[in-house]
C-alpha cells in the first residue's frame, strides 16, 4: 500500500512539474507578437495625403497593417502594372484608366469610386506674374510660362477638356508626367502659372495662390481604387480596400479637400 502511494505522489510531483515546466516556456497564443502584414500600394499622386492620414490611423491603432506606397501619374502607374510591376491595391485619378485595369484582367472587377477631384489654376506664392483671376490669365496666356500635365496623364485630359468645352488655349510651356510635378515647378516660381488638382494646390498652403476655374461644368474626374487580381497578401489588401472605400476613407478623402464620388455612380467598373 506504501508503494502505491509513494507512485501515485511520484507521478503528480512529476505532472506537476511538466506542466509547470510548459506553462513557463510556451508562448501565450494571444500575446505573441503578429508581423505586420504590408500592402503595396500604386496610387495616384494626388492622394498621396489621404493615404497618409490612413496608414496613420493604423499605425497609432497597431492594426498590424503597413502600406508601402508607390506615387505617380496614374498613365505612368498603368504602364508600370502592365509591365509586369507587383503591386495589391492600385488607386487611379480616373475611371477610364480603371476600366483598362479591369478590363486588361490585372485587377479585380470590383472596382470602387472613392472620390472626386477638380482642377485648379495655381500661380507661385509672390505671383511675379501678376495674375489676379483665371480670366485675367487666359488674356494674357501668351506671355506666361504655364506647366500643365500630359495629355495621357487625368489632370492633363481635364486640362484639355477645359480648353474645349471654355474655348481658350492655355500655351502649355511644359508638360509633366504627374500633377506634383507642376505644383513643385509652381512652388519653386519655374514656371509662372500651372494646372493641378484643388486638393494638391489646397495642400501647398501659402506656397501658391489657386484660382478657381468658372463655368467648367465638367470639371471633375473621379479617383477610383481596386485590388489586385493576385495580391500578395489578398486579406491584407482587402482590408485595406475596405478602409479606403470606407468611413475611414471618406473621412481622409474630405479632410485632404477631395469631394464624394458621384451618388450615381455604379460600384464596379463594369
Amino acid at each position: 500500500m506504501r508503494g502505491v502511494i509513494a507512485l501515485v505522489l511520484l507521478v503528480c510531483f512529476v505532472a506537476a512539474f511538466v506542466l509547470t515546466a510548459c506553462d513557463g516556456d510556451s508562448p501565450d497564443p494571444e500575446s505573441a507578437a503578429t508581423p505586420d502584414s504590408e500592402v503595396v500600394v500604386l496610387a495616384a499622386a494626388s492622394v498621396e495625403p489621404v493615404l497618409q492620414r490612413i496608414e496613420q490611423g493604423l499605425q497609432e491603432r497597431d492594426a498590424g497593417l503597413t502600406l508601402a506606397a508607390e506615387y505617380g501619374g496614374t498613365s505612368t502607374l498603368v504602364s508600370q502594372i502592365r509591365s509586369g510591376r507587383p503591386f495589391d491595391v492600385v488607386i487611379t485619378a480616373s475611371r477610364a484608366h480603371m476600366g483598362e485595369l479591369v478590363e486588361d484582367g490585372h485587377v479585380s472587377r470590383d472596382a470602387y469610386p472613392v472620390a472626386t477631384n477638380r482642377l485648379a489654376l495655381v500661380v507661385p506664392a509672390e505671383n511675379p506674374a501678376g495674375v489676379d483671376s483665371f480670366d485675367d490669365f487666359i488674356a494674357h496666356a501668351d506671355d506666361l510660362l504655364t506647366a500643365t500635365c500630359a495629355p495621357e496623364v487625368p489632370c492633363g485630359e481635364l486640362t484639355r477638356t477645359m480648353e474645349e468645352e471654355l474655348g481658350v488655349e492655355v500655351h502649355t510651356d511644359t508638360e509633366e508626367t504627374s500633377v506634383s510635378s507642376v505644383m513643385t515647378k509652381v512652388r519653386m516660381a519655374e514656371v509662372d502659372a500651372g494646372f493641378t488638382y484643388i486638393t494638391d494646390a489646397r495642400a501647398a498652403g501659402d506656397e501658391v495662390q489657386v484660382f478657381e476655374i468658372p463655368d467648367f461644368a465638367n470639371n471633375d474626374t473621379q479617383i477610383w481604387a481596386a485590388i489586385a487580381a493576385e495580391p500578395e497578401d489578398r486579406e491584407a489588401a482587402e482590408q485595406l480596400l475596405t478602409l479606403v472605400a470606407g468611413e475611414t476613407g471618406r473621412t481622409a478623402f474630405e479632410e485632404a479637400g477631395f469631394l464624394p464620388p458621384p451618388a450615381a455612380e455604379a460600384s464596379s467598373t463594369d
